[in-house]
């Protein structure tokens, strides 16, 4: 999901800590390490995510030029899953087994067997199909102490929360109504006039 075009729907996560003064180089130098390696036939991987351009999914040259503006860094967080069409993966297996039968001269299978020939049926697939792609954009604006992520799935923002906190060594924290308050203030104004209260006894003298 993009943030340069279509609906503006996101979420936001609050950054509690201050970034170095040497981010470009230090940040860069960890999102081109966390850059998504594209999944192959070849990977016993069933999914990958990692970082992409923002907004161009398939541009995996990163640098401080197309990632960093200002005090903002975008990225999209991309993620590759090997997804296998559910009729097609039930004919596959269905004739591998019957010919795994034939050939051992029986007429059941173990569950370990079965496991074993479903398998083998989505790495021979893996050959002629490709991964699903998916990227989602993201946008950190260091001053606002703020992080934009354009969508609302809790899978990929699971996802996203992972790859961001491996990257830069920091938690997010979601937006919520209290955090929220604490991050404009209002919490600190409410406590600094709770101490400036005095106590009093609101208890009715007994003539």
């Amino acid at each position: 999901m993009s943030a340069l075009k279509g609906s503006l729907t996101y979420t936001r996560f609050f950054v509690d800590i201050a970034p170095p003064k040497d981010f470009r180089e230090r940040y860069m130098r960890a999102i081109r390490h966390r850059t998504i390696q594209p999944l192959s036939s070849s990977d016993e991987d069933m999914e990958r995510t990692g970082f992409c351009r923002i907004a161009d999914a398939f541009d995996l040259e990163l640098n401080a030029t197309n990632v960093v503006y200002e005090s903002f860094i975008n990225l999209g967080v991309r993620t590759d899953r090997w997804v296998y069409p559910g009729p097609l993966i039930k004919a596959r297996v269905r004739e591998a087994e019957a010919v795994y039968l034939e050939k051992k001269g029986r007429q059941r299978l173990s569950k370990s067997e079965r496991a074993e020939l479903k398998q083998a049926v989505q790495q021979k697939l893996k050959h002629k199909l490709t991964p699903q792609i998916r990227a989602v954009d993201l946008s950190w604006s260091m001053e606002e102490k703020l992080v934009r992520y354009f969508t609302h799935s809790e899978k990929s923002i699971a996802r996203m929360l992972e790859l961001f906190e491996k990257t830069f060594h920091i938690k997010l924290v979601p937006e919520s109504p209290y955090t929220l308050a604490d991050n404009s203030g209002i919490l600190s104004q409410r406590e600094k006039q709770w101490e400036a209260l005095e106590p009093c006894d609101l208890r009715e003298e007994v003539v």
